[in-house]
């Protein structure tokens, strides 16, 4: 499904005025979103449409692993990276599978994540924002693995996203 013209325009604006943490949670948002279509697609029998978004999902995940500082981002980088990798492997799983259900559990994990980066750039972020509910409401999405993830680590982290 394609984003509208208003959701484009926002995210847009987001990615312009965002930190690098918070362009990290940008492209957080734009894998949830792409699962989620995935899950849409699986639901409507369209494997057209599923391929192309675990498709743009593949991209997005090859962004963010892209952007990670290897030499300076510690144990926390390395973390993250091992968490794209299971996490692309989990996507194609489901794809082979045709399961939506591995798909929602990929959010639920995501989301996770994309709340310790939410954590890591608050003090960065207007009041509005910083207590924003993630895009997609899944069970299990306000658990915290800033522990997990090494939030003081990923703070420190030389993000080129």
């Amino acid at each position: 499904m394609k984003k509208s013209q208003t959701e484009l325009t926002y995210m847009r604006a987001a990615a312009q005025s965002a930190t690098a943490a918070g362009l990290v949670i940008v492209l957080y948002d734009l894998l949830v979103h792409d699962l989620e279509q995935a899950i849409a697609a699986f639901a409507k029998a369209d494997i057209e449409e599923r391929t192309a978004e675990i498709k743009h999902s593949f991209l997005v995940l090859q962004q963010l692993e892209g952007s990670l500082d290897m030499e300076n981002g510690g144990e926390a980088a390395k973390h993250l990276s091992a968490f794209y990798s299971v996490l692309r492997s989990k996507i194609l799983e489901a794809q082979i599978k045709a399961s939506p259900e591995i798909l929602r559990q990929q959010i639920e994990l995501v989301l996770e994540v994309r709340q310790a980066w939410q954590q890591v750039d608050k003090p960065n972020l207007g009041p509005a924002y910083a207590t924003a509910e993630p895009v997609a409401s899944v069970p299990g999405a306000g658990k915290s693995m800033a522990a997990a993830a090494g939030a003081g680590e990923v703070a420190s982290m030389n993000w080129t996203a």
